[in-house]
């Protein structure tokens, strides 16, 4: 008698010849976790770009001021018509600002106390004798030099719109006396150690004379004065 064969024994597990081979499709498994990773990196991207960070306020601006509005500088020389620190006199006329460094004599003449600050006066008088004295021109509101956005002193950063180089002296006898010092530099090497002279003059007449010695022309009518009228751009 055939011994009776269980139905989870060996034996039973195998095939029957006659039974076709069939094998089950295998299952593959899509990478979840990684994409999951992605679209959750995503949403926080955007929620970020949308808000800001949830833990930083934007600072608020105060008053109706813009966050556009461009800084403001700080003022720049000249701010009066002479100042003590500055060391230069100073006025205000067409858009822009005449400045010339004054020796003592030609602070007296204009009448600018040499030991104390003297705050600005738009004064046309005062602007058409400080040209006079050979003062240059810089436009209002400067071109400032690349890469420079400010500068404590004016003519220290921005060469001058209008450069002259004249050194005047009005003597007490009437006239006046006029040195061109625009000229080129190896005519006047030979007399530029003479123009201290003028700066040390302790008068107006001592300066005359140290012009006269450099080689000046005398104008006996100052308002005809040719080399005067090229001072004023008459």
């Amino acid at each position: 008698m055939a011994p009776h064969l269980d139905g989870n024994s060996p034996k039973a597990e195998i095939s029957s010849p006659l039974a076709p081979n069939i094998t089950k499709p295998r299952q593959t498994r899509r990478p979840l976790f990684p994409v999951l990773t992605l679209l959750s990196l995503a949403a926080v991207l955007y929620y970020i770009l949308q808000n800001g960070l949830p833990f930083y306020k934007t600072p608020s601006t105060v008053g109706n001021s813009s966050q556009h509005d461009p800084p403001k500088l700080e003022p720049f020389e000249p701010l009066k018509r002479y100042s003590l620190a500055y060391g230069r006199a100073a006025c205000w006329q067409e858009n822009g600002v005449w400045i010339k460094k004054l020796t003592p004599v030609e602070m007296s003449s204009l009448g600018i106390d040499r030991f104390q600050d003297t705050d600005r006066v738009d004064d046309e008088e005062f602007c058409t004798r400080l040209r006079m004295y050979g003062a240059s021109f810089w436009d209002l509101p400067p071109r400032w030099p690349e890469n420079v956005v400010w500068c404590e002193n004016l003519d220290a950063c921005v060469k001058a719109t209008k450069e002259v180089g004249f050194e005047v002296g009005f003597p007490t006898s009437g006239g006046v006396w006029v040195l061109d010092t625009g000229r080129g530099s190896d005519e006047m090497f030979p007399k530029s150690l003479g123009l201290q002279n003028a700066q040390n003059a302790l008068a107006m007449d001592e300066r005359c004379k140290v012009i006269e010695s450099l080689g000046g022309r005398f104008c006996e009518d100052v308002e005809r004065c040719a080399d005067l009228a090229r001072l004023l751009g008459l």
